[in-house]
Formats: structure tokens, C-alpha cells, sequence
């Protein structure tokens, strides 16, 4: 099973919930590999930073699933999926095949400009990116920074029509949800399971994972996302004791980042370079997405 995207609606959540199910596998560690979008070849266009963290290598991606139980549903939750759809389709399909039509895919999709900012804010929390949301949406820029780190691309992530039309083509067993699917937990896991014909689960706890914001004290912000002896001894928890933790340390990150709110008027130009994007995406999906237009 595929979860693709998008970047900042949810996945992590997502992530941190289905992970707890006793028939799902996700490799340790490592939400996500990002193996498909590399194509077997080294992803020598990012930085050394970017690129060390990403899975390339056909032995090391089959290597993380070496210890998933023969009964589980192994997962892959790698967000640039959705962005790089056409490496990552394309290389799905020489690996499967004809068994391209047994994979499940989910995509999360949040209202593009909301995705956008959060995306912006989130890279401001971990310190890669120091230019105003508005410099780092100008078209020179994003073409001088995307090739070290592919989030730099906010608009790019979020033109979903192209994107999600492509893995409902490849992939007859696709599922799109909305980020303000997971408003009820409990209802929305319902529906995952249903979707991937898993037993449900029990006692859905609310998940606010991985959240975006402009650090308020960036010493304490730090200490939580980087502190390697911190680190060391989370992985050598088991699984369901490190999600816990995790959980619990970005409750309290969440309290250390402010929610800016985006310049009135760049939502307003934001609105309405995604508008036709929208309209188009509703009539894919089949969704109402007029929550989205304002």
C-alpha cells in the first residue's frame, strides 16, 4: 500500500494512527523512502542533506521490509510521491507491473494554498528556509532552490489536478481523502480500514503530528527536532512506545511555533492562481470543494 501525499495534509497523522494497526508494517524509522522517485539512480540534484535521507538503492529499499510479518500490509507514506508523480508512477509500474492493480493508494489532499503556507512554515521551523513566503513564491527562486530541496516548490506540490488524475489512472485502487476528513478520527480510520479491507481499529486517538509554525524560542525548537542523544534513545524503543513519544513531543512543539497568519493579499493571489486547479479537482474527485475558495 501507497500513501503518496500530499505534503502537509495530513500524512503524518495519518502515519502515526495506521500505525498502530496490529496487520500494518511501516520499516522502522523510516516513514518515507521516497524509492520511487529516484528510479534506481542516485538523486544527485539535492543537497547531500536532502539526499542522504532518501532511500535509492533497489537492496535497501527491499531491506526495509525484511522483518514485516507474512499476515501485514506493508506501507510506504512518502509524500513526494504525489510531487514527482511521473518518475514515481513510472517506476512503480517497471517494478509490478500487472501487479500495479493489487497496490492500494491513498492521497491526502488540503486546500492548496493552506498546503502551501504550511509547507513554507514547516521548512521555517527547521531552519532551511529564510526567505518571506512571498520571495520564496516568485518563480526565480523556486527554480534556483527546488534542486536542493524539492519543498521549496510550494505552488508545485499543491497543483494537484494533474497529479491525482495520474495515480487514478495507473492505480484502480485509489482513494482520495481531504485533510478535513480527519476532523473525527475515529470516523475517518473507519474509512480508511473499510478502504484497505483491514479489521477496524479500536480506540482511535487523535493525532496533531508534525506541526508547522515560526518557531518562538528556535533554542527549545531545535532541542526537540535535533537533539541526537534524544534521538538514539527513541529508536531503541519499540514501535508503539516511540509514536507515543513522538506524539507527545509535538504536542508540546506546537505550543513553541506561532501561527502566523499569510498577507491577506497574497492568499487573495494564491486563490486565484489555484481557482481553476480547484474546480477541475472537484470534478475529478467527485468532492465538494468549495470550502477551498475562500
Amino acid at each position: 500500500m501507497m500513501i503518496v501525499g500530499a505534503a502537509k495534509s495530513g500524512t503524518t497523522s495519518l502515519y502515526r494512527m495506521l500505525n498502530k494497526h496490529p496487520h500494518v508494517y511501516f520499516p522502522p524509522s523510516q516513514k518515507e523512502p521516497f524509492y520511487f522517485c529516484f528510479q534506481g539512480k542516485q538523486p544527485l540534484e539535492l543537497d547531500s542533506d536532502s539526499a542522504n535521507r532518501h532511500v535509492w538503492k533497489t537492496e535497501d529499499y527491499l531491506a526495509l521490509y525484511k522483518d514485516a510479518p507474512e499476515e501485514s500490509m506493508v506501507v510506504d507514506a512518502s509524500t513526494a510521491y504525489l510531487y514527482k508523480y511521473q518518475e514515481s508512477i513510472a517506476h512503480m509500474k517497471s517494478m509490478y507491473g500487472e501487479r500495479i492493480k493489487e497496490i492500494k493508494v491513498i492521497i491526502l489532499l488540503r486546500n492548496p494554498v493552506d498546503r502551501a503556507y504550511s509547507h513554507y512554515t514547516y521548512l521555517v521551523r527547521n531552519g532551511f528556509e529564510d526567505l518571506s513566503f512571498e520571495e520564496a513564491l516568485q518563480d526565480k527562486n523556486v527554480e534556483r532552490r527546488k534542486g536542493a530541496r524539492w519543498g521549496f516548490d510550494y505552488k508545485g506540490y499543491s497543483a494537484y489536478p494533474e497529479q491525482v488524475k495520474a495515480y487514478m489512472e495507473s492505480f484502480p485502487q485509489c482513494k482520495v481523502f481531504l485533510t478535513s476528513d480527519m476532523k473525527d478520527s475515529s470516523v475517518f480510520m473507519k474509512q480508511v480500514t473499510d478502504f484497505l479491507a483491514l479489521e477496524a481499529m479500536s480506540d482511535v486517538e487523535d493525532v496533531q503530528a508534525n506541526p508547522s509554525g515560526i518557531p518562538k524560542n528556535r533554542f527549545l525548537v531545535n532541542l526537540l527536532r535535533k537533539n541526537k542523544m534524544m534521538k538514539s534513545m527513541v529508536n531503541l524503543l519499540p514501535e508503539s512506545f516511540k509514536h507515543r513519544l513522538l506524539d507527545k513531543r509535538d504536542a508540546v512543539m506546537g505550543k513553541l511555533l506561532d501561527k502566523e497568519k499569510m498577507e491577506p493579499k497574497t492568499r487573495g493571489l494564491l486563490l486565484h492562481h489555484f481557482e481553476s486547479d480547484v474546480l477541475y479537482l472537484q470534478q475529478l474527485i467527485k468532492r465538494d470543494l468549495s470550502h477551498w475558495k475562500y
